[in-house]
């Protein structure tokens, strides 16, 4: 049975070159799921054999998936976050209630200093809450998460914050339909509470009103977000677990 589990891991080619180990998303879909609420037998938990050597393997299950939870950890995944999505509808602004920092859309020059802000404004991405990442490692991925913007790889549109002209901030928005997504948002830790991150939040329901909502993931841990983003006006709609394997 174990066999026809195979398709649901698919290899993460981006994090593999930058950790340097195979890295590989375990799928969670219906027909898993059932594959994993039929096994009679704790014999037969186990990984499919994807290959030798160090693995890394991520995934995301929902809180009320509790054979699918029993079974991943029983073969050696780990809890290392619960991710939280968070949407609101776009607001109509007429204008941008903004005293705190500069605003305006990603330029090619600003990719220094932003790859730079990214890799190290981040404390509570599941990468960083895995002990068996080391920091240096979970700060270069954000760091070449917020590259991939600028190469044309990743992103819709980004907005830059700034403060007596140097970059503070940056939101890093994907597009899905009618729906904008907030796929990342860091604000220099000098600079943190001051508003600045509704500031970017704003500018973006002030310049692209053509969209019906907005919607943003964050970690349980991060306590300072959640209460940012409820102030504002999102609402929570849905929660999963995030579980890593590592094998070395």
């Amino acid at each position: 049975m174990m066999n026809g589990m195979h398709q649901n891991f698919v290899c993460d080619q981006w994090l593999f070159e930058i950790m340097d180990t195979a890295v590989y998303c375990l799928i969670v879909d219906d027909n898993f799921i059932k594959e994993v609420s039929d096994l009679k037998s704790t014999d037969h938990l186990q990984l499919p054999q994807i290959q030798s050597g160090p693995i890394f393997i991520y995934t995301k299950v929902p809180p009320l998936s509790t054979n699918l939870i029993k079974f991943i950890t029983k073969i050696g995944f780990n809890l290392v976050d619960t991710n939280i999505v968070f949407d609101k509808p776009m607001l109509v602004r007429k204008e941008i209630p903004n005293n705190k920092c500069s605003l305006r859309f990603a330029l090619p020059e600003d990719e220094s200093y932003v790859v730079e802000l990214a890799r190290n404004n981040f404390v509570y991405s599941r990468f960083h809450l895995d002990n068996d990442i080391l920091l240096p490692v979970a700060n270069k991925i954000k760091a070449e998460w917020a590259r991939n913007y600028f190469a044309g790889l990743r992103g819709y549109k980004m907005v830059i914050s700034l403060v007596n002209d140097v970059i503070v901030g940056f939101l890093l928005l994907l597009k899905s339909g009618k729906n904008l997504i907030i796929d990342l948002i860091a604000v220099d830790n000098r600079h943190q509470r001051r508003g600045i991150a509704s500031d970017m939040i704003a500018y973006v329901e002030f310049h692209l009103d053509c969209f019906s909502s907005i919607q943003v993931g964050t970690q349980l841990a991060n306590v300072p977000s959640i209460r940012l983003y409820e102030k504002i006006g999102f609402r929570a709609r849905m929660s999963n677990y995030v579980f890593h394997y590592h094998k070395i």
